[in-house]
């Protein structure tokens, strides 16, 4: 009998691992969100600048 409270044991423990794993990556998740909103704007700041450049001349 004490194989089954054993295996009890250790389903439960791995019950709040996984619970314990999945708010993480739900962190994660969140994290990666807001950074790539900030590339996206970062680079569009750059694509702004850019065009506001003035046209240089070729010289031949």
């Amino acid at each position: 009998m004490g194989a089954w409270k054993d295996l009890l044991i250790d389903m439960i423990k791995l019950t709040d691992e996984v619970k314990r794993l999945n708010q993480s990556v739900a962190r994660l998740d969140s994290y990666s969100l807001d950074m790539d909103k900030r590339i996206v704007r970062l680079e569009t700041i750059i694509e702004i600048a850019k065009g506001q450049q003035p046209a240089q001349k070729k010289i031949t």
